[in-house]
């Protein structure tokens, strides 16, 4: 799926913008595996290189969605949560898929369209953990859930012969004549032409 960059700036706690990574949390969509690549960074004070990435190997990663916290012991639980990363060591990132297809996700957003949830990230180490990031985005519903149901109406694919039968060309095989049916479906009229050029034009009982 579709790769969505993060650094977060661990003094500050917030996202900063570093080897192509966004400022802030796009939509996320209802039912979908979203691919996580998260950075950690220190400000280096420095103009020309302001962050130095900070090398995590020996600790963990959780990711998490929700909808508001509380200061209340043992809620709400998380809409989706990621707590097994792959460490890269020579880009300094963490890398894993959040899957969006829960039955929280499913319950949380309900009829609405979108609904706004809280993104949360944790670094662990011993048992430990330090919340670097939270903040909220737009959890959003989709249009197609992939499911096998057939829009209305349904599509037809015609084959040469049916458009034929179904549709006059702009231009007629010789001794093709069109017939035009009166409102009632009673009378028809007759248009073609004749061998010697003269127009066939008849009315007739259908």
């Amino acid at each position: 799926m579709g790769l969505l960059k993060l650094v977060i700036d661990r003094q500050n706690r917030s996202l900063i913008a570093l080897n192509g990574s966004v400022t802030a949390i796009p939509p996320l969509f209802q039912s979908n595996n979203q691919t996580l690549q998260i950075s950690v960074a220190d400000p280096t004070g420095s103009i020309s290189t302001p962050y130095s990435l900070v090398d995590l190997g020996s600790s963990g990663l959780r990711v998490s969605i929700g909808q508001t916290p509380t200061g209340t012991a043992g809620g709400p639980t998380p809409l989706a949560l990621q707590d097994t990363f792959v460490w890269n060591s020579a880009g300094k990132y963490f890398q894993a898929d959040l899957a969006l297809n829960t039955a929280a996700i499913d319950s949380y957003i309900g009829a609405l369209d979108t609904r706004r949830a809280y993104f949360e990230v944790n670094v662990t180490l011993a048992g430990g953990r330090e919340t670097i990031f939270q903040g909220q985005f737009d959890l959003r519903a989709v249009v197609d859930e992939l499911a096998s149901t057939v829009p209305s109406p349904v599509d037809q694919y015609l084959t040469k012969a049916e458009i034929l039968a179904m549709f006059l060309k702009i231009v007629n095989d010789a001794g093709v004549t069109a017939t035009f049916k009166s409102p009632g479906g009673i009378y028809g009229r007759e248009l073609g032409v004749a061998d010697d050029g003269s127009a066939i034009d008849n009315i007739i009982t259908l």
